[in-house]
This record gives C-alpha cells, sequence and structure tokens, in this order.
C-alpha cells in the first residue's frame, strides 16, 4: 500500500532495489498464485486452529491485493485492449464463466475493467463499457459484495428505518472492515448490478425477486 501511494500502481520489479525485502515478498506472492492456479485452485483454506503463513492466499488477504490493483503478473509486452476483450470472449465460451480477476495476466484486465466502471471512468463509459455491456459481461461478480444477502438486506432495512432513507454514506478516512463501509459497498453493488439487470444481463446475485423486493422497501436504484 505504501508503495502504491509512493509510485501510483502496484507494479512491484523484482529487481527493485530500493526495497529487496519487498521485491522478495512480491516475487514469492506471485508464484505461490500461479502455482495455485496451475492446480486449479483460487484460494488456500486455512483449517481453525492452524498457523497462516507469511504466503499463505487466503479469501481475505486476496480480497486486500485486489482492493489496491495488485498486478499478478508484470512480464511481456502491452496487449491491445480489443485483442485483450477478445481473449475475454474465447474464455467464456470455453468456461462458460468469466475469468477470476486473479487468473493472471486476464485476470488484471478483468479488475481494471471492473475498477474503471466502478469509478465510472467517462471516457471508458462511452466506449468501452458498452461492448463489455453487449456479451453480458459481470460488473459485479457472484461473492465479490463481501456482504451475503439476507445480511446486507438485513443491515440495509435497519438502515432505513432508522435514516429515513436507503443513501448510505462513506467518508475517505473509514474503516473498510466496519459495518458501516461494508453496507455502503454491498448497496453500490446493488446500482452496479441492476444495471446489468436492466440490460436483461447476468446480474450477480439481483434476481427478479429481490429487485421487486427491494422497490418495495422504498429503495430506489440508480438509473443510469
Amino acid at each position: 500500500a505504501q508503495y502504491k501511494e509512493e509510485h501510483g500502481d502496484c507494479l512491484v520489479s523484482k529487481n527493485y532495489k530500493e526495497d529487496v525485502q519487498l521485491a522478495n515478498w512480491v516475487r514469492g506472492i506471485r508464484e505461490k498464485k500461479a502455482g495455485l492456479l496451475r492446480k486449479g485452485i483460487e484460494v488456500e483454506e486455512v483449517s481453525p486452529g492452524k498457523e497462516i503463513l507469511a504466503k499463505t492466499l487466503t479469501t481475505e488477504r486476496l480480497d486486500r491485493l485486489n482492493s489496491v490493483e495488485f498486478v499478478w503478473s508484470v512480464a511481456g509486452p502491452t496487449v491491445a485492449w480489443e485483442d485483450r476483450f477478445k481473449e475475454l470472449i474465447e474464455y467464456y465460451k470455453m468456461n462458460d464463466k468469466w475469468p477470476s480477476q486473479s487468473m493472471g495476466t486476464l485476470g488484471d484486465w478483468v479488475h481494471k475493467q471492473r475498477t474503471k466502471y466502478s469509478r465510472k471512468d467517462s471516457n471508458f463509459m462511452k466506449s468501452r463499457a458498452p461492448k463489455l455491456d453487449a456479451v453480458g459481461f459481470e460488473w459485479t461478480p457472484r461473492g465479490y459484495t463481501r456482504m451475503s444477502w439476507d445480511e446486507g438486506f438485513e443491515t440495509l432495512i435497519e438502515f432505513g428505518r432508522i435514516n429515513g432513507h436507503f443513501d448510505v454514506p462513506t467518508g475517505s478516512e473509514v474503516d473498510k472492515k466496519s459495518d458501516a463501509h461494508r453496507l455502503h459497498k454491498w448497496v453500490e453493488s446493488l446500482h452496479d448490478m441492476y444495471r446489468s439487470y436492466k440490460l436483461g444481463r447476468q446480474s450477480g446475485s439481483l434476481s427478479d425477486e429481490r429487485v421487486v423486493l427491494l422497490i418495495e422497501h422504498g429503495f430506489v436504484f440508480r438509473d443510469y
């Protein structure tokens, strides 16, 4: 995180001489992830009471690395957006699902598209988001909201009862593990999923019944 603040990205080279310990750690994490993917494993499960080692890639650690846009692979030349888009389509045709954000260079690319979408980057929303929409790309994949549907819905309804509205705020300085931040992120994911829902695309965990339920309780979806 400190490296990103200073350099604006997480492209830590294996030959980064200013902090050899960081360079070695990053190289080890990348090699560990590549090894897991070769075995068809996304994350490591740790049994209760078992020690979590420095390079153990748990779901929480993977999420934290992805949240700072950690680059899992830095090798190879730059690939044009259209070429990576074609690679995405081929992957979906072969696997009937979108690639994980931690799946090498293609996963890095997927993560960047979702990041630009969440930030509503004007150029991206005008030129590239429509192309991804057209193939049914999922902007918010299942299991990425950090809150289950039941927990999120109950917390949102309680928030509305207390505050009289569903505009869940967040600040620049906030504990990312706090319930307030988690609820904010969950509500933002609802708006993102609803955009896909309106287009008739896959929309994560947002079903017809859940859309109706939210509207009946007075929740207003953002009109993009």
